[in-house]
């Protein structure tokens, strides 16, 4: 720590002026990257919660499509939203859970 000190000494006032200056520049350049990496990842979360509200809107739509056609729909029609009721509440009947299918 001595030496150091001496060192530090030997420096006049522009050296240093311009070595913490150079300490504090790299100091606010990476705290710099640690906001924009920050930035970047709560994009990047978003979209990764947008892509699985989507695929869960698409599993949902495929067991629809498997319930309807378990019941002997027509594969070319859709189910309207009242049919799919009455046919989860048949399921819901014969089966205790048909949570897994919603």
């Amino acid at each position: 720590m001595a030496t150091v000190q001496k060192d530090l000494s030997l420096l006049d006032v522009r050296q240093f002026t311009a070595l913490v200056l150079g300490i504090g520049g790299v100091i606010v350049i990476l705290f710099a990257a640690l906001i924009r990496t920050s930035l970047r990842l709560r994009r990047s979360a978003f979209a990764i919660r947008s892509l699985n509200d989507d695929l869960a809107q698409v599993t949902q739509d495929l067991n629809v499509e498997r319930v309807w056609r378990l019941a002997g729909g027509d594969g070319t029609e859709r189910p309207s939203a009242e049919s799919l009721k009455e046919l989860y509440r048949i399921l819901a009947r014969h089966h205790d859970d048909v949570s897994y299918m919603v």
